[in-house]
Formats: structure tokens, sequence, C-alpha cells
């Protein structure tokens, strides 16, 4: 059984012969040891107080860890109807020093200085095998060595042990290409260090953000940008702060120094990012969508771990739904009937590429995938210990907010947001500009001229003015729709039976200019 965390409890149990035996098999079944054991001898007698000193493994954060221990040891009581009480709990914490690495080499020969007629050139090979062999490793025997100083650790490097090969005495030891060689303190536990390396790559990540922040922010104007870059000076500081927990024999000024080099290079990362996004001023926005996508998926890979692959499955299975729907292409159309219903057409008055219909339906996946949050803010609590116990309060809380999410990624952020982009589509065209497109729906204003008589082109849902300049939404099966500014209303004519200009959405109005002299080529 995977655990994170050691928890030691003195509990009392009071209760029969056969009550103790439930606890007893209980905490076997569960991996947790027995330590100690003070109470009444081994009787079928009355009930009796017994203490036991338990130890509780489980995984999870070491914040709120001894409060998770007494929940645990509760919900043990709770299932099996004991008379139990949690007197005291405590962390166990084993955390082992985190010692200098060094690594044993084989001292090449070099001879001193005072050696007389010695050729240049040999005590220039001398001097590059001898810094090659101290900094990169060229001739090491492969031994690692934990120690705390050179003299252990050379000590260390000729020991025999079974099995290895002996050493000559021009063995000795280095450290890490860039480690300090000095005596410094401890750097702290090993689990701790790991820690550390985590915060640090958190904090570089932050950093670009914030990078990309400002670098968007810079083309908005000033005061939109300066509260990122305080983000980006804190982000600086806690590098600095974390760079010198984890190289401790550093000075302060050189970890400092550090922190800023690491924060200038996720600056740049960040800027580099937004200034390379194909839609300027979104570089932060894609990236904050990555950074909350691992956020999410971390969570649930929290809740997995927390609990096992069965338990898990009912709120996972549901959340995996909506990557089903990529066996389905047509649901992305549904976001094209919300956006063509604003104009009055119908979907299959207009084409949609197959490419933009795949578009479409990777944004609903994504929005329904909002699903996510429910599974992974689950997956947190449990790891900080805030949900141990299964409570119907709590289950229904996570039930109302996975409804919410659902409905608010499939409704407000997919569906309703694409009859908003329709909406504003439609006031852009009756102010004269051109509609934004979207996902293979690209409005443009055009001039239109029948090839033969007006009176003698079908046209379905208004009348055709030639002089009139139309928003063209699409064609499909050799009919073009066309939306008039001026009625509000769509219009659907065959296509062989016109000819179609674009005309800049300047020139465009209830009755253009440059429409009334008529297109300027075919279609």
């Amino acid at each position: 059984m995977r655990f994170d965390q050691r928890a030691v409890a003195l509990v009392e149990l009071r209760g029969t012969r056969a009550e103790r035996e439930l606890f007893e098999a209980a905490l076997a079944d569960r991996g947790w040891p027995l330590l100690e054991r003070r109470g009444p001898a081994e009787s079928d007698g009355p009930e009796r107080p017994v203490w036991y000193v338990i130890e509780a493994r489980f995984p999870g954060s070491p914040f709120n860890a001894v409060r998770g221990a007494r929940e645990r040891i509760e919900v043990v009581a709770d299932e099996l109807l004991l008379d139990l009480q949690v007197e005291v709990v405590d962390r166990v914490v084993r955390d082992p020093e985190d010692r200098p690495h060094w690594f044993a080499y084989e001292r090449p020969e070099v001879h001193a200085r005072t050696v007389p007629d010695l050729p240049l050139r040999v005590r220039w090979a001398e001097r590059a095998r001898l810094w090659l062999a101290e900094n990169t490793g060229t001739r090491d025997t492969g031994r690692l060595i934990t120690a705390t100083s050179a003299g252990a650790a050379r000590h260390l490097a000729t020991r025999p042990l079974p099995g290895a090969p002996r050493r000559s005495g021009r063995v000795a030891v280095r450290r890490p290409m860039g480690a300090s060689t000095r005596p410094g303190s401890p750097g702290g536990g090993r689990r701790e260090s790991s820690a550390m390396f985590v915060r640090l790559a958190v904090l570089l990540l932050i950093g670009a953000w914030s990078g990309a922040r400002i670098t968007d922010g810079r083309a908005q104007g000033v005061g939109s940008w300066w509260w990122a870059a305080v983000i980006a000076a804190g982000v600086a500081w806690g590098i600095g702060y974390v760079a010198r927990r984890v190289a401790p024999e550093r000075s302060g000024p050189a970890a400092f120094w550090l922190g800023v080099v690491l924060a200038l290079v996720a600056l740049g990362l960040g800027a580099f990012t937004a200034l390379t996004a194909p839609d300027a001023g979104y570089g932060s926005v894609a990236l904050l969508g990555v950074l909350f996508a691992g956020v999410v998926l971390n969570g649930i890979r929290l809740l997995v771990r927390q609990w096992s692959w069965q338990r898990a499955a009912p709120w996972l299975i549901p959340a995996l739904l909506p990557l089903a729907f990529g066996f389905l292409p047509g649901l992305g159309l549904g976001l094209h009937v919300m956006y063509l219903d604003a104009f009055g057409v119908d979907l299959e008055d207009v084409e949609i590429p197959k490419a933009y219909q795949l578009l479409a339906l990777l944004k609903l996946t994504v929005c329904m995938s909002l699903w996510f949050l429910a599974p992974s803010l689950l997956g947190y609590m449990k790891h900080f210990h805030w949900y141990v116990r299964d409570r119907w309060f709590g289950n229904a809380v996570l039930l109302v907010v996975s409804v919410a999410l659902l409905v608010t990624g499939l409704l407000e952020l997919g569906l309703l947001a694409a009859g908003v982009a329709g909406s504003q589509a439609v006031a852009a065209a009756s102010q004269g500009r051109t509609p934004a497109a979207y996902y293979g729906v690209e409005p443009e204003w055009v001039c239109v001229r029948p090839t033969g008589k007006v009176e003698d082109v079908p046209v379905d849902g208004g009348v055709l003015d030639p002089s009139r300049a139309y928003v063209r939404i699409g064609d499909a099966g050799g009919t073009v729709v066309l939306w008039s500014a001026e009625e509000g209303e769509a219009l659907k004519v065959p296509l062989g039976r016109l000819r179609i200009a674009p005309v800049a959405s300047s020139e465009a109005g209830p009755v253009s200019s440059a429409c009334a002299t008529g297109p300027r080529g075919p279609s």
C-alpha cells in the first residue's frame, strides 16, 4: 500500500474481547501496525477500556495530516460500531538528511610546476585532462558517494565493497559541475528538497505567465500591465527564497541573483510565447488555460491516488463522457445552429467545411470538459484531508457543483456563447461593419448583379435589390444566402443566377454607391 504520511495515535476502546478482535483485524487489513496495547487480560468478562498505540498510514499532504489521521481512525470505529476515542495524534516525521553527492574518479598524473624543462604543450595537456576529470567526469570510476565532507567522501571512495573492483590510491572525489565544494549547512531532508523543486517549477510557470501578461498588457495601455509586473516581482523573490533553500551552501546574494536570473528566463519565455501567439493579446490567456488544465489533471491524479480505481470510476466515467463526443462529428454543428439562428438562417442553407466542424466539436468538448473541475476539486479536498468521511452533505454539494459545471460548460460557454457571437455579428452587420468569422462561417459584404432580369430571379425571403450591398452568409446546394441589413432578414437566391463581388464594409449600406455601378467581377 502506498502512503505519504504516518501518524501515531493513542486510542481508547471500550468493548468486549470480540470488539477488540474486530478492531485489531481492521488495523491489520489496512496495514496499520499495532505498536502497543495496555488494558485487561484476554477474557470475555465485562466491558473494560483498552488503550492502543497504533500507526496510521495514508496518502496525502503533510498539511492537515493530523486531522486526517484522526478522522480515518474514527471512520474505522464508525464502520465497526465501536466505542472508541482518539486521545492523542501526532505525525511521524522521518525525512533523512539530504547530504551532498560526490563522484569518485581516477586522478590523472600531473607534473608539479617546479619540474624543469617540461614542454609547454605537455603541461597544458596535463592541466586540461585534470580539469576535465574534476569537472566533466571523463575519468569517473562509477562509484557514487553521499557524504557531508570531502574527507569522508575520499574514505568511502577507496573503501572495498563486496564484488566491486579495488581502486588505486589515485582515486579522488569531486562534486557535480557547478556545485560548491566548501562545507556548508545541511540541505534539509530529501523529501523537503524535492518539494522545493516542485515549488520552484510552479513559480517558474507563474513567472512565464506574468511575462506573457505584461507583453499582452503593454499593447492595451500602461495601466493594464502594472499588476502583472508586481506579480513578476513577487515571483522573483519567491524563486530566490526557494533557491536559497535548495542550495543552502550558497551565500545569500548568490541565491538572490540566481532567483533573478531564473525569473528573467521565465519572463522571457512568457513574453516570447505572447509575441509568437497567432492572435495578438491572447498569449497570456492561452498560457493560463494550459496551466489551468494542468491543475485540473493533477487534481484528478490525486483523486485516483487517494482512492482505488473502483471507487474513482463513478466520478471519472461521467467526466470522460465529453471526450466520447469526439466520435459524433455532427455534435459540433450545434454551435453553428445557434450562430446562424441570429441571422434567421437554417444550418442546411450553409455548407460548413469538415475541418471547421471538427474545430467546433473540439470547442464544445472543451466547454463540456469543465465538468472535470468536480473530480479535480474532490481530489484536492482528499489530498489535504478536508474530505475524509463520505457525508451526505458533502456529496450533495459536489453533485450540485457537478451539475452546475456541466450546464455552465455546455450552455453558457458552448451553445449560448455561439448565440451571443451570432447576435454580435448581426449588430456589426446592421452598423455596416464586417462581422467576424465563426468556425467556417465567414460573412462578407458583397454586391450582386443578376445574370438576367431581376424579376426573373427566384428569391426566397424578400426582394432582391442590386443597388444594395448584402452580407453573404454562405451557400449550399447551389443556393447562396444573403442577409439584408435594412430589412434584417435573409434571402436565398440560386447561385447560378447571380454575379457576386466583394465590397468594402466602408462602402456598404442600404444603398451602396459601389453596388449601383455594378459588381467588380464574377463570383
